[in-house]
């Protein structure tokens, strides 16, 4: 008997492939295109690229949908729209062809729906004329494996066979429209620093970068200027400052002169090649900030930035534009917890950059769709909720497979208005404690390898 939640996996399944939904995002021709530019030819099967690309999407938008039922809803909707295929339901094929895909036809995808995003919201969102990238990094668990063990490693508290591996990720978001142009993914020891300076092919002349104190580094700052872009970052907390010295722009404002670190402190992630390049000074702009928030002390921050003329970039401008940088923490957190990122399924090191990326795609898709109705309603979209996009889109596409098309088109329309509608309300000085209410069962925590523990267990039923 097939369950009414099959019905509804069903329904999403064919409606994402509608031309209605994916326009302009990602069709069949994209993929195919991608396939073709990164010399994949799919075998004459059942499974084409753009049918391994859309399954494996649908895994990725309904977390805890195996294989099997992702194979099922591909079979089901075929045998719907052209009678049965005559395929088998068991999911070898899936799972091979998926594996055969190459990680950077997906990756490739990720960017041109993220492009195509930018370019959708336009120069509303341009800052003083200048495009913004947010820049941060994160860390993804994965099943404990053997093989990812080794490919990522795992943190140094866990005892041998009861951690789980852990990716170090990298992501450079648009300010602008809040989607994912690309990622770097490396071991758990890797360096954030070392893969986010693989993502500086992406950066255009005039480009402005957005980061935390931890981007904050003599080598990321003069790299960038040298790539004729700007920085906007918090002073790492290791660089002190006198405020007696440097040339004085205002009560809260100097131009400071850096030196370039010796060569023993050059840091690991730092070549000699790329150390002798370095200019011998920088000069960078420091700007105190003050933040209040009613009910909390009065905390203090500086802002390095590249940005040096006062007058063109004033430095209420700029200690904005640094407060902004949180968005992308919030952006983070709609990859992992709303579209679950932060604990993946695949077992082998290729997949799970594979299920980077197809997460990144979904991602890039909901946004697509926000985009979408902020330019149509005239909204603001930073102020439109992600998790409700995609909680009315899972309410809406059941329907959306069996309407006639002037009512499935009236339907889109109000589904953007929905979003349009759905606006995260303003809540300065908002705090939460993170912290469980409900508590959890108490089972005894994992301290050995399971293997071992089975062992124990029958040696304890034996002993009389």
């Amino acid at each position: 008997m097939v369950t009414f939640a099959k019905w509804v996996g069903i329904f999403k399944r064919q409606t994402l492939q509608e031309p209605a939904f994916c326009q302009q995002a990602l069709s069949v021709d994209l993929v195919e295109t991608v396939c073709a530019m990164q010399n994949h030819r799919g075998r004459r099967c059942f499974w084409t690229p753009p049918r391994v690309v859309w399954t494996f999407l649908m895994q990725v938008l309904h977390p805890g949908c195996s294989c099997r039922e992702a194979v099922a809803m591909a079979l089901a909707e075929q045998a719907a729209a052209e009678g049965d295929p005559g395929m088998s339901a068991d999911p070898s094929a899936y799972s091979q062809a998926r594996m055969r895909l190459p990680a950077e036809v997906l990756h490739h995808c990720v960017r041109e729906v993220g492009l195509r995003v930018r370019q959708a919201v336009g120069e509303t969102y341009l800052w003083y004329g200048r495009r913004v990238w947010l820049v941060d990094g994160t860390r993804c668990h994965m099943p404990d494996t053997p093989s990812l063990q080794r490919a990522f490693g795992q943190p140094g508290g866990p005892k041998p066979g009861c951690g789980f591996p852990v990716a170090t990720v990298a992501a450079l978001f648009c300010w602008a429209s809040g989607a994912v142009l690309d990622v770097a993914v490396g071991p758990y020891r890797d360096s954030e620093l070392r893969l986010w300076r693989t993502l500086w092919s992406w950066l255009c002349p005039g480009d402005v970068i957005v980061g935390d104190r931890l981007y904050c580094t003599y080598v990321d700052l003069a790299e960038l200027v040298a790539r004729r872009c700007d920085a906007v970052c918090r002073l790492h907390q290791r660089r002190k400052v006198d405020w007696r010295c440097g040339k004085r722009l205002g009560p809260n404002e100097r131009l400071a002169t850096w030196t370039r670190p010796a060569r023993h402190q050059r840091g690991t992630n730092v070549s000699l090649r790329q150390w002798r390049r370095l200019p011998t000074t920088l000069t960078v702009r420091l700007i105190r900030g003050t933040v209040t928030c009613p009910g909390f002390r009065t905390r203090h921050l500086v802002v390095a930035t590249t940005l040096l003329n006062e007058q063109a970039y004033p430095a209420d401008a700029i200690l904005a534009l640094y407060g902004d940088r949180w968005t992308v923490e919030l952006r983070l957190r709609d990859l992992k917890s709303t579209l679950g990122m932060d604990v993946l399924r695949c077992k082998s090191p290729s997949m799970v950059r594979k299920e980077i990326a197809m997460h990144l795609l979904a991602y890039n898709l909901i946004r697509q769709l926000m985009a979408a109705a902020a330019v149509e309603h005239g909204r603001d979209l930073h102020r439109l909720s992600f998790a409700g996009t995609v909680q009315r889109l899972d309410a809406v596409l059941p329907y959306l497979a069996i309407l006639p098309g002037a009512r499935r088109q009236g339907l889109l329309a109000m589904l953007l208005r929905w979003i349009a509608a759905d606006t995260v309300p303003l809540r300065p000085g908002r705090i939460e404690p993170r912290a469980r209410k409900r508590r959890p069962k108490r089972y005894d925590l994992l301290n050995k390898p399971r293997k071992q523990l089975r062992k124990e267990l029958v040696l304890r039923q034996l002993t009389p």
